[in-house]
């Protein structure tokens, strides 16, 4: 059966599956679900301050009114969702083998779980952002419901990685150990904390082919009113859905080994 086809029949495990995550990560937490939002937050202040305060760069395209914090929380917060969902969803088969071998779960359901789980992360963080916005000077623009779009582009990215990554790490145990490297090269070949005028003409290229390039930018553009990155942001939907036929394909023609390898 089709993976897409799984997780559509079995999406009430699904969605079952998501909450129970999201309750087991602030599980014996005094902070509970407060972590999700504080510790991006963080990450971003600590940023800002190396990027903006000490480096001294500034992100262009928008008017000079606009806080560089804002501006690169925008880019920042989409790429932790696709960090965090291709991170656990490398190891979610291996690490979740008893759910697989003797609960009859479905690897792509399993697969799928880490994917929703960093989407409902990001749309916390990303309402908390438009909150935010008001008190730092910042006026919402009228391309604001366009981010579903964005956010769209960034599922599917996401899942396609998953799913070949998840798989692949099946057969490969080392593979979560080079997905950890390539992410964290993966983050500077993405303009988050800086700009793509900014970058030398060598590194241009691999902007450019970047999928995640054209998802943060359309980011600023829905939620900014920066100009909208068509071409790039076409570019991030046909390699996410590309990547989703090719992991599906991956997917079930691993599918009835997988138990006995995981």
């Amino acid at each position: 059966m089709n993976p897409l086809v799984e997780i559509w029949k079995e999406r009430r495990t699904l969605v079952a599956l998501v909450g129970r995550e999201l309750r087991l990560r602030q599980a014996g937490s005094l902070g509970g679900l407060a972590w999700s939002v504080l510790v991006p937050l963080a990450q971003l202040l600590i940023l800002t301050t190396v990027f903006s305060l000490v480096l001294r760069i500034r992100l262009s395209g928008i008017g000079s009114d606009v806080p560089f914090a804002i501006t690169l929380a925008w880019g920042f917060f989409p790429w932790l969702a696709f960090q965090d969902a291709v991170s656990r969803g490398t190891t979610v088969l291996v690490d979740q083998g008893t759910m697989l071998k003797r609960m009859g779960f479905s690897p792509a359901v399993l697969l799928a779980q880490p994917v929703l789980v960093a989407q409902v992360q990001l749309a916390v963080s990303l309402v908390l952002l438009l909150v935010l916005m008001p008190f730092l000077g910042v006026g919402f623009v009228p391309g604001t419901p366009l981010l579903l779009v964005a956010m769209l582009a960034t599922f599917l990215l996401s899942l396609g990685a998953v799913f070949l990554l998840g798989t692949l790490q099946v057969y490969f145990r080392d593979t979560s150990q080079i997905v950890g490297v390539s992410l964290q090269a993966l983050f500077y070949l993405t303009p988050i904390v800086y700009a793509v005028d900014m970058a030398p003409e060598s590194l241009r290229f691999l902007l450019a082919v970047n999928p995640l390039s054209g998802v943060v930018g359309a980011y600023r553009a829905f939620a900014l009113g920066m100009p909208v990155p068509f071409p790039a942001l076409a570019w991030s939907f046909f390699c996410g859905l590309t990547l989703v036929m090719a992991g599906s394909w991956a997917l079930h023609r691993a599918r009835p080994e997988m138990a006995d390898l995981v």
